[in-house]
């Protein structure tokens, strides 16, 4: 018995629609290795998982201990707008904690020297400490530091930072601010109370710079936004005219 040609038609339809789709599957499993190392492969997914899950949740990150530490936080901003608050020695008294005063001393090109002044409670008692800092800033990915002289025997290290994009081959909205630092008190402290104080005021110093980068870069987006509406007004004005 012969088929009609209806049915003849309808069965190499389906045969040949089947054969699509399995070269289709075929060919995204093949492409889909390669797909997910790029998704896989920025600065944060580099990091364990529950330090990634903290950075994505705006928490700060601190690993280290006894004077050794590298601390990290999620910086929604421009990779500019980052280092425009790391380099703003004048005013770190202004938004960072424990900072009673803070001023620029030299500058020789990408290397500045600035002298910081601390305030810190030790049990009933404030107490002050001053540092002058030594920085080499390599724009924008790092600024190195060093004590040259103050209250500390040791302080160096660097600050680094990484743009964010949030999928492969999208713009960067986002900075991994990942900071360094090697630290051993002077004399006039035990190592154990410094130590404790140190890694608190350096958790708060981190969540202190996430917010006022993130502020800095509202402010901007508003002023740049004021500034383009202004310009509307003024040439629908000159049309009306």
């Amino acid at each position: 018995m012969k088929m009609s040609r209806p049915i003849q038609y309808k069965k190499f339809y389906w045969v040949f629609n089947s054969f699509l789709t399995v070269i289709a599957l075929a060919s995204t499993m093949a492409l889909m290795p390669n797909a997910y190392a790029k998704l896989f492969d920025g600065p944060v997914d580099r990091l364990p998982v529950l330090e990634r899950a903290a950075l994505r949740n705006g928490q700060v990150s601190l690993q280290g201990e006894n004077g050794q530490y590298t601390g990290r936080v999620l910086v929604t901003a421009s990779m500019d707008a980052v280092w425009q608050v790391l380099t703003d020695y004048d005013n770190f008294d202004e938004f960072l904690p424990k900072v009673s005063n803070s001023e620029l001393l030299e500058e020789d090109g990408d290397r500045k020297v600035f002298e910081q002044t601390n305030k810190v409670k030790i049990f009933l008692f404030n107490k002050k400490s001053r540092v002058r800092i030594a920085v080499q800033e390599n724009y924008p990915q790092q600024i190195t530091f060093n004590i040259v002289d103050g209250d500390l025997e040791t302080l160096d290290g660097a600050w680094k930072l990484e743009a964010v994009s949030p999928y492969p081959s999208a713009p960067p909205n986002q900075v991994l601010m990942t900071h360094q630092v090697n630290v051993e008190p002077g004399s006039i402290i035990s190592k154990s109370i410094f130590f404790d104080i140190y890694e608190d005021t350096l958790k708060s110093t981190l969540a202190a710079i996430k917010e006022e980068v993130e502020q800095r870069d509202v402010n901007q987006e508003f002023r740049s936004s004021g500034v383009r509406s202004s310009g509307v007004r003024s040439q629908e004005s000159g049309v009306r005219s």
